[in-house]
């Protein structure tokens, strides 16, 4: 399974260019602008201006479920989103976690995975994508309560400007065999996945 993780920086359309240029199984988006893309996202969790996260897949997406951040970011108005998906008998969550600007809370980050990891069931997934994880500590904090759900950290993939990534996969019950990343018209670099199903997780 051919899989990419992409927080599109609400840019117009580039979903959509980039499942016509590489052609993956699945595509995770985050900060989509969902009205602009010419492709057909199958679930979606997005506000009332289109913006959010949404998952697109060649099969037929299954079981969707929709998780709001249970804290809102700085100022009140705005709710982190998260879509989940089940494609051939993998769960798929596309993330956008908590960024907390200005004060970057590690609890409140913990809380959004947290309360997103309630929602699946056992067996094969991917969690991925921008995470907002500003700090090591943030990570391992993160890292931790995927662990306890049988995640492991599988990929990271540096934000150009920064010294820490952002953007992380983890995976259950799923081999990862080749992961790379990409430059493109947003702000974060893009991850190209290839994932077989095992049963076990491992790292390939």
């Amino acid at each position: 399974m051919k899989v990419i993780v992409q927080n599109l920086q609400k840019r117009p359309s580039l979903a959509s260019e980039i499942i016509e240029q590489h052609d993956p199984d699945a595509f995770l988006a985050q900060e989509i602008d969902l009205r602009s893309e010419r492709v057909t996202f199958g679930a979606h969790n997005t506000s009332r201006l289109g913006f959010g996260t949404a998952v697109y897949g060649k099969a037929e997406l299954t079981d969707v479920k929709l998780v709001t951040c249970p804290h809102a970011e700085f100022g009140g108005l705005i709710r982190k989103k998260t879509t989940v998906a089940t494609m051939k008998g993998v769960q798929i969550v596309s993330f956008h976690g908590y960024n907390g600007q200005p004060f970057k809370s590690i609890p409140n980050l913990v809380d959004h995975v947290e309360a997103v990891l309630s929602v699946l069931t056992p067996g094969p997934a991917l969690f991925a994508g921008d995470f907002n994880t500003w700090s090591q500590p943030h990570l391992d904090a993160v890292n931790a309560v995927m662990v306890a759900a049988g995640f492991l950290l599988v990929f990271s993939w540096p934000y150009p400007g920064r010294d820490f990534p952002l953007d992380h996969s983890f995976v259950r019950d799923v081999r990862l065999v080749k992961s790379s990343c990409y430059d493109c018209a947003s702000d974060h670099r893009g991850a190209i996945l290839e994932l077989n199903v095992t049963g076990q997780v491992g790292t390939g």
